[in-house]
């Protein structure tokens, strides 16, 4: 295919050769083991021919926490009893899950089921790693109206459900709904509410910061954070014309109006979702963009991560009480947008594939609520139900517990209106690339975390914010070119 940068680029892609593949993995490994970090143990991949005589499938989860463990092993436990199909789990870290999927495929040791961000999953069918028309088979045999249409539609290459979407959470603005009242400002929904509010509110000297925001060079959330304002700015990676567009201006009004948050209104130092957390639970910060996990957190649910703000002592529950949550930014030019992420169960290669399309079922049927009993705030069900009874897994979803070391349910700590936004935004997800057909260069583009390094270069001086744009667009076009000459 065509690397010219300055020609239109397709949105059809060719899956390159096997034999050529397994040459491209081993040559990629050593540039991306830089930004993998921890991860799991290789694993062989099921080989069997179903039934008793079939190896016990690999399943890799990216939920790593201890209780979520249990719970995942526990479910398999039922469907091994259902099916006589064993399941061997495997943890693996996010950020180590491109590097160790690279490792396997090269010695052939591929798991037979992973689970993945949606970023994900066009780049390793690409890569050969992924077998499309074997998930595609689970959705038709389970009905695809019973999926949401954006969870099929993110997970969709060239016409196939490439994975099976499983839960999906968007990116919210938690904000202190007491200090704003008292302030008299109008919720964060904008690019100039949330300047306002973050001048407003600030105040270094007692520790308190207009907004606690993700600049860590090699965190996702950096990553995600800018997405969501740049989308809300109609700041997108692939322009109408098929061309990569970060270079434009909106683009790098998003550069700036980040930068601006980060230099005049943050806490200084480096964030990851964890600090920010931090910040927040110890109120400390008017604002934080981040997903809803940290909601169970402030209702005071979980040992490990406790409110500790002043008010917190008496009242463990009172950043729930006093947050409120924004899902849609609108920037500078009319737009709004909430940037979606899902989470996807791919049938490899190497799979097992009968034994596997029935765990995949499984985790999506008898098995499902289950699995989003997991962290009940950061799964959003994409598949909302059977053809029987169509809303069955968002019903009892909502009904979940999401605490850790207590219960209680989203809308008991946050109320209807609160649960409705959640499930209603995961109808209108957005993200970059991923619906024009360039889902390979957006899973580059997070494996290489190439925007969470612009942004501490605009932050660090070293760039200015169109210096930044500009770099970051030459370097997806040179990822592009390798894209492009591989396929």
């Amino acid at each position: 295919m065509n690397g010219d940068p300055t020609m239109p680029l397709s949105t059809t892609r060719r899956r390159p050769a096997r034999r050529r593949l397994v040459l491209a993995l081993t040559a990629a490994a050593a540039t991306l083991a830089v930004t993998a970090c921890g991860g799991g143990d290789d694993t062989d991949g099921g080989s069997g021919d179903g039934g008793d005589s079939a190896e016990p499938l690999t399943f890799w989860t990216l939920e790593s926490e201890p209780n979520r463990v249990a719970r995942t092993e526990a479910n398999l436990e039922r469907f091994t009893e259902q099916t006589g199909i064993e399941v061997e789990l495997v943890t693996v870290e996010e950020t180590a899950v491109p590097q160790q999927m690279i490792t396997n495929a090269a010695s052939g040791t591929l798991p037979d089921v992973v689970d993945h961000p949606m970023v994900m999953t066009s780049r390793w069918l690409a890569d050969g790693l992924l077998d499309a028309e074997a998930a595609q088979e689970v959705v038709d045999e389970l009905d695809p109206s019973t999926f949401r249409e954006a969870g099929l539609e993110f997970a969709t290459v060239d016409g196939t459900v490439a994975a099976v979407p499983t839960s999906g959470w968007g990116l919210i603005m938690h904000y202190r709904k007491d200090w704003f009242d008292a302030a008299g400002l109008e919720p964060p929904t904008s690019f100039e509410n949330i300047l306002a509010a973050a001048e407003a509110l600030h105040d270094p000297e007692n520790q308190r910061y207009g907004i606690v925001l993700g600049n860590d060079p090699g965190h996702q959330v950096t990553q995600q954070i800018f997405e969501h304002f740049a989308l809300g700015n109609g700041c997108q990676l692939i322009g109408e014309d098929d061309e990569l567009a970060l270079d434009d201006e909106r683009c790098v009004e998003t550069f700036e109006f980040y930068n601006e948050l980060l230099t005049d209104y943050a806490p200084a130092g480096t964030f990851n979702s964890v600090d920010q957390r931090a910040a927040y639970l110890a109120g400390q910060a008017a604002m934080m963009p981040q997903g809803p996990f940290t909601l169970h957190r402030l209702a005071g649910l979980e040992d490990a991560e406790l409110a500790n703000c002043a008010e917190c002592a008496a009242d463990p529950g009172y950043l729930a009480t006093n947050t409120g949550i924004v899902s849609e930014i609108e920037g500078y030019h009319g737009d709004s947008a909430q940037y979606g992420r899902i989470s996807n169960l791919g049938i490899t290669v190497d799979a097992d594939t009968e034994n596997a399309q029935e765990l995949v079922k499984y985790l999506v049927g008898d098995g499902y609520t289950e699995w989003l009993a997991q962290v009940p705030n950061g799964m959003i069900p994409m598949r909302t139900g059977t053809p029987e009874s169509p809303t069955e897994f968002v019903d009892a979803w909502q009904e979940l517990n999401m605490g850790v070391d207590r219960d209680g349910t989203l809308v008991e700590y946050y109320g209807e209106d609160t649960v409705t936004e959640l499930v209603d935004g995961a109808q209108n997800f957005d993200a970059w690339g991923i619906r024009q057909g360039f889902g390979e260069l957006v899973g580059v583009l997070y494996e290489l975390t190439t925007i969470p390094a612009a942004v501490g270069d605009v932050q660090n001086g070293v760039l200015t914010p169109e210096e930044a744009a500009a770099d970051v667009q030459q370097k997806l076009t040179d990822e592009l070119d390798l894209i492009e000459s591989a396929g």
